[in-house]
């Protein structure tokens, strides 16, 4: 599972309106950063994620669709790529990412104490979430895992 750190509440509908359902945008300056350009490199689709918004949440799940290039520069001119995706779960519980990782006992190299570093935007969980349980369609329940290997649809 992906973790995608959109705290700054960036409005993709608005930033990339020729291009459905955007969950995530990057730079080419940011994926200079090895902190980001492995995990990025490793997104498929298929793949489950969560966007962290700016009241440092994590509710919505998505399923990858697509990694994409764009022909949008950002204010400084450079390439921006994005991630398109279907929303498949939604948590119910009001929980910051730093108690809900910390919950679950999440260990990364570049999420101190559970929290984005600054220039830090991208982070591949593996398995660590596996366990947490999300609604999905007709209120039904499932595991990040169960999603991850297409075990609901």
């Amino acid at each position: 599972m992906f973790l995608f750190n959109n705290i700054h509440d960036r409005n993709y509908h608005r930033e990339y309106p020729n291009i459905p359902r955007v969950i995530f945008d990057i730079s080419d300056a940011q994926l200079r950063n090895i902190m980001n350009s492995t995990p990025w490199n490793e997104i498929e689709a298929g793949d489950i994620c969560c966007v962290v918004t700016g009241m440092h949440r994590m509710s919505t799940f998505y399923r990858v669709e697509e990694r994409r290039t764009t022909t949008t520069p950002d204010s400084q001119g450079v390439l921006q790529y994005v991630i398109t995706g279907k929303v498949v779960g939604i948590r119910d519980e009001e929980i910051t990412m730093t108690a809900l990782l910390n919950r679950y006992n999440v260990e990364h190299r570049y999420l101190r104490n559970n929290q984005f570093t600054i220039g830090f935007n991208v982070a591949n969980l593996g398995d660590a979430l596996g366990e947490l349980v999300v609604r999905i369609r007709d209120n039904k329940s499932a595991t990040i895992a169960e999603l991850e290997n297409n075990a609901v649809v």
